[in-house]
């Protein structure tokens, strides 16, 4: 089974190659993914796609933890090192 991101490149590098798919892609994101893919996406899930142009540009951001900043750094792991300056 294929990762969400070698799905999503697959995706991509078809549209990069093939207009017909990359305009039935911005026209309808869904029914391009599921046929390109032979996949059902959930019904909850939202598909949007955006072209970039050399005048815009788009950031996508992953969904925002849940956690506070005090939970993360209970869950970490590893530890800090202070390296004080070698004196000679």
């Amino acid at each position: 089974m294929k990762t969400a991101k070698e799905m999503e490149s697959q995706v991509i590098g078809r549209a990069a190659e093939d207009e017909s798919f990359r305009t039935q892609l911005l026209d309808d994101p869904r029914g391009a993914i599921e046929h390109a893919l032979g996949i059902s996406l959930p019904e909850s899930m939202t598909v949007h796609v955006h072209e970039e142009s050399s005048t815009s540009a788009h950031l996508v951001l992953p969904p925002a933890s849940k956690l506070s900043n005090a939970d993360l750094q209970a869950v970490a792991g590893g530890i800090d090192l202070l390296f004080e300056p070698h004196k000679w």
